[in-house]
């Protein structure tokens, strides 16, 4: 019996589907039959691993959501894997090879996301207030939207807050300025830049510092 020559792992050739299948299928839960659909045109097989937080941005919904990696799927590009992002059993992004995708030309990824549904509430006015951090709604939920300038990067974080939270910061800009600054000292610390993990309970900390909890 001859043996096999030693080689490249063989991957399976996926066709190119209809944008419109990959579209169908944000918003639905994984055991959809349109994600179903998706998960059969990736090659069938994923593994599933969690969004790492960086040291240059957090979104409390990013952290609750996987990436399902599809190992028989060309990557993305040169180094993003073709993957789905799953928060709570729901798909609400892809990123996809643009070989997979019928009628796509070219080298970039193709990115589908589901819609932005945050809405403006507050962010103080005037020159003292530059950079100051945005109150925004997302869906019932409200976020403080803080950008942080680091030299040669920005880094921009959303922290949960609860309505009555949202309410005080609107109405003492005193307790605004004081959070804001407490916040930044915790983006821009030595604790967060090695173990960037720890920034969410650390903000956490110094919101119900200073605005206490409900």
């Amino acid at each position: 019996m001859a043996m096999k020559k030693p080689g490249r792992k063989q991957v399976a050739t996926l066709t190119a589907v209809p944008y419109e299948t990959f579209a169908e299928a944000l918003g639905k839960p994984v055991d959809a039959v349109e994600v179903r659909k998706v998960i059969a045109a990736l090659g069938g097989g994923y593994e599933v691993r969690p969004i790492e937080y960086t040291a240059a941005r957090y979104d409390p919904d990013v952290a609750r959501t996987l990436a399902w990696d599809f190992p028989a799927a060309p990557p993305a590009n040169g180094y993003v894997a073709t993957h789905l992002g799953v928060r709570d059993d729901t798909v609400v992004w892809m990123t996809l090879a643009p070989a997979l995708v019928e009628g796509v030309n070219g080298d970039r990824a193709v990115s589908l996301r589901l819609p932005d549904d945050d809405e403006p509430v507050f962010r103080p006015q005037g020159p003292e207030w530059n950079w100051a951090p945005g109150i925004i709604r997302r869906g019932t939920a409200y976020l403080l939207d803080l950008d942080v300038g680091q030299g040669h990067w920005d880094g921009n974080y959303r922290f949960p807050l609860t309505p009555r939270q949202a309410e005080q910061l609107q109405a003492d800009l005193l307790l605004y300025r004081q959070l804001w600054d407490g916040l930044v000292r915790v983006c821009q610390s030595a604790r967060f830049l090695e173990d960037p993990s720890t920034l969410p309970g650390d903000a956490q900390s110094v919101i119900d510092a200073r605005c206490g909890r409900d």
